[in-house]
């Protein structure tokens, strides 16, 4: 049976559409044994891992989703609880994490939720993918490693893992991890692709791409809006350069990929050692949803959630449904 890895990008509240993927294939019996991950996608990944697929029909912060009622919805928000505004003279950024509330509110602190995470970490790799912002260079947090006995020194580790890869500056303080500020990955690389093409148990590689949008469209309503709206067009214009600055350069990550397969190709062999390190010739699928919105710090749509994870239900099928 053909072994999947898979990328859970970066993209806000879109990062949805991305965990109704991961549920089709978990329901179809489609095995994924290497995921990456970064930004919003940390949060999926570590809610699929938390699920337990015997007895649930659906991951449990998912399942808030759906439901969606007045308290779901601050929940999802807030990131999965954890964030409070935070006001300073200088304004240096909008929100702090607070790490206990954070941990609780993604159930790492329940036992039970904790030994699903063991077991299911035996069969799925996970790699997050951050940014090392004072040495200006992407990194891997091997999650297997830092959890290979789950207790609370390594949660406490893990957890630095895990928000310096959904760190998006200003809306958050970078995190310090030995003196070192790190910030999500998505400033380098939303769709971390590199450790899938390495892993040797990875057959093939199932991406979701969210840079099929209309930025053209969004420019023109911000540009022939009113004067007196500027306040307001202000924040819409800083979500949209944030959004471009961690889409767009996924084009130059595809193109990469696709030319690690044409050289391979080309060569007539399925692996290669480049740099010291050994890819391999992967078969590379990438759903690309249009028009959807990151929507991270709006409640302009509080349904968005519920109808991007079924958007990735149905798109998936549509995609694997035959294999």
């Amino acid at each position: 049976m053909t072994r999947y890895g898979f990328v859970a990008s970066g993209g806000g509240y879109r990062s949805f559409y991305t965990e109704g993927v991961l549920v089709w294939l978990k329901r179809n019996d489609i095995p994924v044994v290497h995921i990456a991950s970064t930004s919003s996608g940390n949060n999926i990944v570590v809610d699929y891992l938390l699920w337990d697929w015997q007895t649930e029909e659906l991951p449990p912060v998912l399942t808030r989703t759906v439901r969606l009622n007045l308290t779901d919805v601050f929940s999802i928000f807030t990131n999965f609880r954890g964030l409070r505004p935070h006001l300073l003279s200088g304004g240096t950024h909008l929100f702090s994490v607070d790490k206990d509330s954070c941990r609780k509110s993604l159930l790492l602190d329940d036992p039970r939720r904790r030994a699903l995470l063991a077991e299911h970490l035996q069969s799925i790799r996970w790699d997050i993918r951050a940014t090392n912002l004072t040495k200006r260079q992407g990194c891997f947090f091997n999650v297997n490693q830092i959890l290979s006995r789950i207790d609370e020194q390594s949660l406490a580790v893990f957890m630095d893992a895990f928000l310096a890869g959904i760190t998006t500056i200003p809306y958050f303080k970078a995190i310090t991890i030995d003196g070192e500020y790190y910030i999500e990955g998505g400033y380098l690389d939303n769709t971390p692709l590199r450790t899938l093409f390495e892993d040797e148990n990875v057959d093939e590689i199932i991406a979701v791409d969210f840079t099929d949008y209309d930025y053209h469209r969004e420019l023109d309503k911000l540009y022939k809006s009113k004067s007196f709206l500027l306040p307001i067009n202000s924040i819409d214009t800083h979500l949209l350069v944030s959004d471009l600055q961690l889409s767009l350069p996924n084009a130059r990550v595809f193109s990469q990929a696709v030319l690690i397969n044409d050289m391979l190709a080309a060569m007539g062999r399925q692996t290669a050692d480049i740099g010291g390190k050994r890819y391999y010739a992967k078969p590379l699928h990438v759903l690309r949803p249009k028009d959807l919105e990151s929507m991270t710090i709006s409640l302009k749509d509080s349904t968005a959630q519920k109808r991007y994870f079924e958007l990735g239900l149905q798109q998936a099928a549509e995609s694997f449904g035959k294999n």
